[in-house]
This record gives C-alpha cells, sequence and structure tokens, in this order.
C-alpha cells in the first residue's frame, strides 16, 4: 500500500512543480513585459510568484527525501561497522518522520487557526490559509516517503532512492 501511495505522490509532486514552475516563469515574463512594454505592472504577479515558490520548496523538500537529495552525513557510515551503520539508518529515518509529523501538526494548527481568522493576501485577496495547507500537506507526503524507507529497512534491505537519470541524447 506504501509503494501504491508513493507513486501516487510521485505523480502529483512532479505535475504540480512543473505546473507551478511554469506559472511562475510565464507570470514573470508577462510582468516584465507589462511594466516596460506597456509601462503598467501587474500588481498581483510577484505576489503569485512568491506563492509558487513558496509551493514548490515544500513539494521539493518531499522529494528530496523521496530521492535521498536532502543533507546527510554519509563519512559517518565509513567509519561505523554494518549494525551500527543500521541503527544510524534507522536513527535518520526516525527523526525525518518526527520532522515530518511536526510539519503535519503544526502546519495543521497554522492552517486552521489561519482559516478561522479569514485572513486574504494582499493583493489576490485569496485565503492565506490556502498557501498555508502547503505546509502540512508537504509533511504528509514526507511521512509517506519516511514510511516507506522505515518499512525498507525493517525488510532488512538498503533503501534505494528514485535515481534521476540524464542523457546526453
Amino acid at each position: 500500500m506504501i509503494h501504491a501511495l508513493n507513486k501516487i505522490i510521485d505523480w502529483v509532486e512532479n505535475i504540480m512543480v512543473v505546473i507551478l514552475m511554469l506559472v511562475a516563469t510565464v507570470v514573470a515574463i508577462v510582468q516584465v513585459v507589462a511594466r516596460y512594454v506597456f509601462n503598467n505592472s501587474l500588481y498581483w504577479s510577484e505576489e503569485l510568484i512568491l506563492y509558487s515558490l513558496i509551493t514548490m520548496s515544500f513539494l521539493a523538500a518531499s522529494m528530496g527525501v523521496r530521492y535521498a537529495a536532502h543533507i546527510s552525513v554519509e563519512m559517518l557510515y565509513a567509519f561505523a561497522g554494518p549494525r551500527l551503520t543500521r541503527v544510524l539508518k534507522y536513527v535518520a529515518t526516525l527523526l525525518g518522520f518526527a520532522f515530518a509529523a511536526t510539519l503535519v501538526y503544526y502546519g495543521g494548527r497554522l492552517f486552521i487557526n489561519t482559516s478561522n481568522m479569514g485572513q486574504l493576501s494582499p493583493a489576490m485577496q485569496v485565503p492565506v490559509a490556502y498557501i498555508y495547507l502547503t505546509i502540512p500537506v508537504a509533511g504528509a507526503f514526507m511521512l509517506v516517503r519516511y514510511l516507506l524507507i522505515f518499512q525498507t529497512l525493517v525488510a532488512g534491505k538498503d533503501y534505494k532512492p528514485l535515481a534521476t537519470t540524464m542523457s546526453a541524447t
């Protein structure tokens, strides 16, 4: 079940990051053209670009878990024996899980509190709570990733991160 959920999260993250990057890029280009060609700027463009980048950052944190791209002290594994290395991997996974759970809990509280206040963004007048919803969603995605890593470690296997392949052709 975790593997199926992981694949769904992969798909959602990839689509969302591509869409958000496209939106931020197109809006930035349109803003530059509007400002310098038509001498009239879009008052909401900077806010939309900022919210797109914030959302991409939180989604990228979850993707970083999947691709094993977060900072780690792998030199420690070189000096530790196989048994201690295994323990260190469990500890790192549990700490990551605790961090993700913290994001879900406090991000959820922030979303609920902001939603109850009815705060709107200055330029676009959208509820700021929707922007804050990114925090617990990304935390939930990270929880699933860490559960997958933990399940792999319990099964006695090494976690194989999703490979990023680039070719010249």
